[in-house]
């Protein structure tokens, strides 16, 4: 009698990696496939985009004077004791939440425990900001698997390419700003609509939407329609009240201690900024065509690409692209129109606005060139040979993309060329003996002007005693002020300041003579500032816009564009008496030794 054949068993497949972190940053791995393709992993891709986002960190410059005054100068005097308060943070109004504040904290304060009040604190400001690009790859990272799994690695890799090289992305994932940090949660939540995790979707919206900026709870609409039509109740709504407690509470909380009476900051800028309680407005109104122009700017051609997706949705539809039609694809990047649609109709614009579906729109338009190339070559396949097709299709993508790499390249980099002077130059202030104070304060005046608005924030101020001080101007809008303690601090309701953006005198600083350095832009035509009084310590070149064509200041091309735009200067000057009196100092001081 013939023996049975022995059965081998295989040997079991160790289990991918469950463990709490990996599972919650979506970073577990997947499933081995049977066909190996060239792809890039989720966590080489997460490096790569955290790498790109650490050249923002270093490199690109503070783009909004509403990030450094809402934002930079309130979290400096958290850390600091002492800083710049705008209107929207008077205790009379209370439309911004410490809790966004204070979640910063948790990374900038250690930072300032060890690098000081000094010099230190630039150091303190650029880890800040790369804490912002960690969470930025990550989110982005999170879209990236749900990609790779859902559609194909080929989209998976092209949306990585325009996520690392776009330059709206450049510009916005290292912004401390509430429409940067609500960007990070839709694209997480775009990602888990992908994965039909409806709990986590909950998760990110709650987040985004209480935390961040509430204005852009519209951007999620469309998932909420898909949990009530497609969802599980049982699993989303009492997901939905926990996450709901659990952002709410604390963030009366705060408002409570930093406020000094019990108040909803979230309430109040909604009622402001929604339900006709204030006039946006005010600050400036623009046209329909507003975001079109910036999204030109910062996303060149990924902005139209992006935008036709839809129409892209409707061939897989009917199979022209010969790609399978995903709904859940089309709801995923579904914010995208709703957004825009919604923040085109407000009279008052800003390009920070459009930050919120940047990621999303790399997507769309990552998308829209995969069924490009597919409808090429199908087309052309039937008038030529299939490898001719396949050549031509390929040969008109890589075009298209290399076109998007370079203006996106030429963008960043003449963002930092023509713009980034401001940062350089108080970069460049000089510590000062204390004994060199020539005024009756113990405070060193940096005296700006109608350039109030291109500060950088008072973590470029060298020392502790530096204050930021503002000289009239042509400007005669409302300017914030130094928060004061002895007034209550953040419980305070300042008297300078208002919701109608109108100046008060008290905002000025008493004289230019009482300044120890002044920043200005300085045209190439105006008179050198008196030489008596002043000395010109530092200057940087500076686009002026008003006389430069907007191609040649929107991008950036070697040699060519330094002959086209029309450069100005910002220049740093010191008080001339201060230099004296800090050469004589430093003289003695050799004699001494």
């Amino acid at each position: 009698m013939a023996s049975q054949p022995s059965l081998r068993k295989r040997r079991p497949q160790p289990s991918p990696d469950k463990s709490w972190s990996a599972e919650l940053f979506g970073l577990s791995a997947s499933k081995p496939k049977a066909k190996r393709n060239r792809t890039i992993s989720t966590r080489v891709a997460c490096l790569l985009l955290f790498a790109a986002r650490l050249l923002s960190v270093y490199f690109s410059i503070v783009h909004d004077c509403d990030e450094v005054f809402n934002y930079w100068e309130p979290l400096h005097y958290l850390l600091y004791g002492y800083g710049l308060q705008t209107w929207e943070y008077s205790a009379q109004y209370a439309l911004r939440p410490y809790l966004y504040l204070l979640l910063h904290t948790t990374v900038a304060a250690p930072a300032a425990l060890w690098f000081g009040s000094e010099s230190g604190k630039v150091a303190v400001f650029h880890i800040t900001k790369a804490s912002l690009a960690f969470f930025s790859a990550v989110s982005e990272a999170l879209l990236y698997r749900a990609v790779h799994r859902h559609l194909s690695p080929n989209i998976a890799k092209m949306f990585l390419l325009l996520l690392c090289v776009s330059s709206g992305m450049f510009t916005s994932a290292t912004s401390l700003l509430p429409s940067s940090f609500t960007m990070y949660t839709l694209t997480a939540a775009s990602a888990a609509v992908l994965n039909s995790d409806h709990r986590r979707v909950v998760l990110y919206a709650m987040v985004g939407v209480m935390w961040g900026w509430a204005v852009a709870g519209v951007a999620f609409i469309p998932y909420a329609v898909l949990l009530l039509l497609v969802g599980n109740p049982m699993v989303y709504l009492p997901a939905g009240v926990v996450f709901l407690t659990g952002t709410v509470v604390p963030m009366i909380g705060c408002d409570r201690l930093f406020y000094g009476k019990w108040t909803f900051s979230l309430w109040n800028f909604v009622c402001y900024n929604v339900f006709g309680g204030g006039d946006s407005a005010l600050y400036g109104v623009e046209g329909p065509s507003f975001y079109m122009r910036n999204g030109l700017n910062n996303l060149n051609f990924i902005l139209p690409l992006g935008l036709i997706y839809p129409l892209v949705a409707l061939l897989d539809l009917f199979q022209v692209t010969g790609n399978e039609w995903r709904p859940r694809v089309l709801i995923a990047l579904s914010p995208i129109y709703v957004w825009l649609a919604a923040i085109t109709a407000l009279p008052h614009k800003e390009e920070r606005f459009m930050y919120v579906i940047y990621p999303l729109m790399c997507l769309a338009a990552a998308t829209t060139l995969a069924s490009f190339r597919t409808l090429t070559s199908t087309i052309l396949g039937k008038l030529f040979s299939r490898r001719f097709a396949r050549w031509i299709s390929r040969g008109a993508t890589a075009v298209v993309v290399i076109a998007i790499v370079v203006l996106s390249l030429s963008r960043s980099i003449a963002l930092v060329v023509n713009y980034g002077a401001p940062m350089r130059l108080y970069s460049q202030l000089p510590q000062i003996p204390e004994e060199a104070n020539m005024t009756n304060s113990d405070v060193v005046s940096v005296c700006v002007g109608d350039e109030w608005y291109r500060y950088p924030s008072s973590f470029f101020l060298p020392g502790s005693s530096y204050r930021l001080q503002f000289v009239k101007s042509g400007f005669d809008g409302m300017l914030p002020i130094a928060f004061n303690a002895s007034q209550g601090g953040t419980a305070a309701s300042p008297a300078q300041l208002n919701d109608r953006n109108e100046g008060h005198p008290d905002t000025y600083w008493n004289s230019t003579a009482d300044c120890h350095f002044m920043i200005l832009m300085q045209q190439a035509d105006e008179p050198q500032p008196d030489p008596v009084h002043w000395e010109v310590i530092a200057k940087e070149p500076f686009v002026e816009g008003s006389r430069s064509p907007p191609l040649w200041r929107a991008l950036y091309i070697p040699v060519l564009s330094a002959q086209h735009v029309h450069w100005t200067h910002y220049i740093l000057l010191s008080s001339k008496t201060l230099v004296d009196r800090q050469k004589n100092i430093n003289t003695e001081g050799v004699k001494s030794a």
